[in-house]
């Protein structure tokens, strides 16, 4: 597993790098000017920053990071305040470690959290194997998802490029094609966090998938909302 370390003011000093190595996590030291090169190659990120001289580019940087990737991402700051603290979190930050936070418990926080990913990449590869495609060979074949390119083809068409977001939902929608997917194993499944009252990000997500879908394929209407409940791909008309 490989972890950014984006130092800013402040420096990630080197018994952290040790501790997170001696734990099998490959530490990659970074800047606010090469982070973005390097993000196919992480499993996580962590900003070491100064709240007081720094908050303006962690704010970018986290910006960047949401919309390029699903990475966990920490913010490790010192001089703090409550609303920065706020305001990381809304921009997509795991958490955010104190200044007092030693090198073990730094070590527990990352090898923890990307342990639980880890899980649910595996579990996800078990579903995907799962999936009768001899049976659903034909919507296979015409509702095609690349994921090397983050894109989907329908019927042989133009490909549709996705963003990071969008092919995370609909390859958990093509999962259970024709079945429901509630709103909390959609919004685990896409950004890898507990579901709290949080159906606005899915509804705005699928709002986006359903405008690109409309404008690259005959029908449309592959998404369904099932009331109450959450959505589901329906390829009955393929």
């Amino acid at each position: 597993m490989n972890a950014g370390i984006i130092n800013l003011s402040e420096k990630f000093d080197e018994h952290y790098s040790k501790e997170l190595e001696k734990n099998d996590i490959s530490v990659i030291p970074l800047t606010a000017d090469d982070f973005e090169q390097e993000i196919k190659n992480l499993d996580a990120v962590i900003i070491r920053e100064n709240a007081l001289e720094d908050a303006a580019l962690t704010c970018k940087i986290l910006l960047k990071l949401k919309e390029k990737s699903d990475l966990y991402v920490w913010v490790f700051s010192s001089g703090h305040q409550k609303f920065g603290r706020t305001v990381y979190l809304q921009l997509g930050a795991l958490g955010i470690i104190p200044e007092d936070c030693d090198a073990t418990e730094l070590q527990l926080i990352v090898t923890n959290s990307l342990k639980k990913m880890n899980r649910k990449r595996e579990n996800a590869v078990l579903s995907a194997n799962d999936y009768d495609f001899e049976n659903d060979m034909e919507y296979a074949l015409k509702f095609k998802l690349i994921p090397r390119n983050h894109s989907l083809k329908i019927s042989g068409k133009k490909e549709i490029p996705l963003t990071n977001l969008e092919y995370k939902a609909l390859d958990m929608l093509f999962r259970n094609a024709n079945n429901t997917v509630t709103y909390e194993e959609l919004f685990e499944s896409v950004w890898d966090k507990d579901f709290s009252c949080q159906g606005y990000r899915i509804a705005n997500l699928i709002f986006h998938l359903r405008e690109k879908l409309k404008k690259n394929s005959e029908d449309p209407t592959f998404i369904r909302t099932v009331r109450s409940r959450g959505y589901m791909l329906d390829l009955s008309s393929l």
